[in-house]
């Protein structure tokens, strides 16, 4: 036992000699920790939480605080300056963590030395301190030598936010903290002569929409939820109600010749009471520096403080080419809102050809081949996204969405799980802001590393971001499924139903909760109802129904099944194999079920990452066929993890 507690107490001392060298920096974050110690970000978190009982966060958050106090008890500087030397890239930020961690604010620390001290009254230390070594006995120095130090630090400090690329690790800021600044940015109107121009209006919305989110103290709501309120007539505060959402941002654009007038208004949504109204009439060429300075307005009204790596990330010009940014909004506009992908592709490579450094027209046509020939994409497809997203990346290391893009095929086509998770995490850092990126992580998560705490704070952090995504609510829905967890995940499809009336995936999941539950006809009638929302479905529901008077559910399954072999060769959605073993499984026939995932293994079948934790096969966990499957991909088994 005494061993045991030496070898913990010379873990967490390496720990300690590790952020002693790099507290300072800002982009030493988990993951950083982790390489140095030589473990994995969720391996390191286990053993923390289970010696100190906290997170890898947490542990080096309290470190930086523990600095921040020494140095603010020497009045070696201002708690802003300090701030930034001890790691933190916002002075709001680190004035809230130290007053919750200490009890009083920074500014408060000379008088707590001065009475709490005369008193024989010692600070507030922190509880978990029991494996902590003792720390060595201060040096004094004189004025002059802090002085210099001081003047050397600025020095420095202002060299290495000015030429770092942003790495914000989510865990570092709290939910509760950002949701007091939480923005949605609804569709602006577009007052142009010409109709056509609204691409040009959902263009700058996007920019704005951008530009707050790599603001770390901000949630911004994202463009799917807010879309459903164009042209809304409900009031500012219905909508930050329905979103839950503080501030709501609007405006116009108007566009004549080289000329763009913008007028935008902020407006708190609990109060219904405008806070802010600017109207810009600037020339088109200013068209960047326009929408900086509407975000950096927006910040400075809500009282929060950028750090000059944020200023240097929403002050960036993404390309010095007008027509290259204009075919880049269209672009965009073909792609999420017509969603003529073919259109999208051809604005994007006119993007190129315009300005073959302009790394946003890469990312997003890494975007649009991403789903291409979806469940089964070729060698090919994947190779052209991989190939767009590094250049991409290579333009610009600022920018989420590719590392997004590569973490997606990381995790569904090429199986390496080091990188998937890398990437992911880098895209949420970048932006922590990205619904895709963060959902997208939260099923990695839950499926891949079998996460389930970690997964669930995703899922809640992509609805705050999205709160009426129909998709998340049905990811959440999955997860309270598979913790059987009925009365919640119920309460999930039905908010997807709301969101998207017609979608046929709650009505599924629905199906699987109601047969857990043993109220088959229940199960049955969601089916029926689902599959009324589409012609070609709706020719089955009579032997649907037949098979399900005659075998139950099993035969429901069965028949599903049946229909699914029947296309499997067809270029339908149907053309999934892992579908067809996930029935199979459910109908306790292990050796279909393996050889149809051994189909969905050969054919690189993009859902096979959840096979690991699909509750669909935690019948044949323990079967060698099975098990074979998940060493050939990696996955490792359910006793040693992942194989890195």
């Amino acid at each position: 036992m005494a061993g045991q507690v030496s070898m913990d107490q010379a873990f967490v001392e390496r720990l300690n000699n590790i952020l002693i060298s790099n507290f300072t920096n800002e982009h030493f974050g988990v993951q950083e920790l982790a390489d140095e110690v030589g473990m994995s970000r969720s391996q390191m978190h286990r053993k923390l939480n289970t010696l100190l009982g906290k997170s890898s966060s947490q542990f080096i958050r309290e470190y930086r605080l523990e600095k921040a106090l020494e140095m603010l008890q020497n009045e070696e500087a201002t708690a802003s300056e300090i701030a930034y030397r001890v790691g933190f890239n916002s002075p709001t930020y680190f004035n809230t963590c130290f007053s919750d961690f200490y009890g009083y604010t920074p500014g408060e620390v000379k008088f707590k030395k001065t009475d709490e001290h005369k008193n024989g009254i010692a600070p507030k230390i922190p509880a978990s301190k029991a494996l902590e070594t003792p720390k060595r006995k201060k040096k004094t120095f004189t004025p002059l030598f802090w002085v210099s130090v001081v003047a050397l630090v600025i020095l420095i400090g202002y060299s290495f936010y000015h030429n770092s690329k942003a790495k914000i690790d989510i865990e570092d800021v709290p939910i509760h903290l950002r949701e007091d600044k939480t923005i949605a940015v609804l569709p602006f109107q577009n007052l142009s002569d010409d109709s056509e121009n609204q691409y040009f209006a959902d263009g700058i919305r996007e920019d704005i929409i951008n530009h707050l989110s790599k603001v770390q103290e901000f949630i911004v709501k994202s463009r799917q939820s807010t879309e459903m309120y164009r042209d809304s007539h409900l009031s500012a505060q219905d909508i930050g109600f329905a979103l839950d959402a503080n501030y709501i941002l609007g405006g116009s654009v108007q566009k004549h010749g080289d000329r763009i007038r913008v007028r935008v208004h902020l407006i708190n949504s609990k109060t219904d009471v405008q806070l802010w109204f600017r109207d810009f009439d600037r020339e088109y060429q200013d068209i960047f520096e326009l929408e900086s300075e509407i975000s950096r307005l927006i910040a400075s009204e809500l009282n929060v403080v950028l750090s000059p790596h944020e200023l240097e990330l929403i002050d960036k010009v993404p390309t010095d080419n007008l027509e290259a940014y204009n075919l880049y909004i269209k672009a965009l506009y073909s792609l999420y809102y017509d969603e003529n992908v073919d259109l999208a592709r051809r604005y994007f490579n006119l993007c190129i050809e315009e300005d073959t450094g302009f790394a946003l027209a890469y990312s997003g046509l890494a975007e649009s081949y991403l789903w291409e020939n979806w469940p089964t994409p070729t060698v090919k497809d994947a190779e052209q996204v991989k190939e767009l997203a590094i250049k991409a990346m290579e333009l610009d290391e600022s920018l989420s969405e590719p590392h997004r893009v590569m973490a997606y095929v990381s995790e569904t086509y090429d199986w390496n799980w080091t990188k998937a998770e890398t990437e992911f995490q880098e895209a949420v850092k970048l932006n922590p802001n990205n619904y895709y990126a963060i959902s997208e992580y939260a099923m990695y998560l839950q499926y891949v590393l079998g996460d389930f705490e970690k997964a669930r704070e995703m899922i809640e952090l992509a609805q705050l971001v999205n709160p009426n995504s129909a998709f998340t609510a049905v990811l959440s829905a999955e997860f309270y499924l598979q913790e059987d967890n009925f009365k919640k995940a119920l309460e999930e499809t039905r908010k997807a139903k709301e969101y998207a009336p017609k979608g046929m995936w709650a009505y599924w999941v629905d199906f699987k909760i109601y047969t857990e539950l043993g109220n088959y006809d229940q199960a049955v009638r969601q089916l029926e109802e689902s599959w009324g929302f589409v012609e070609a479905f709706e020719l089955n529901i009579p032997p649907m129904l037949e098979a399900y008077e005659k075998d139950g559910v099993k035969g429901v399954y069965r028949m599903i099944n049946d229909m699914d072999i029947n296309n499997a060769n067809s270029e339908g959605v149907q053309h999934n194999a892992y579908w067809i073993a996930q029935k199979f499984a459910f109908l306790d026939e292990p050796e279909n079920a393996l050889k149809w995932l051994e189909i969905a293994f050969r054919r690189k079948n993009a859902e096979l990452f959840m096979i690991k934790y699909d509750p669909y096969f935690e019948n044949l966990r323990s079967n060698s066929d099975f098990l074979e499957i998940l060493q050939k991909m990696n996955l490792g088994d359910y006793q040693g993890g992942l194989k890195l």
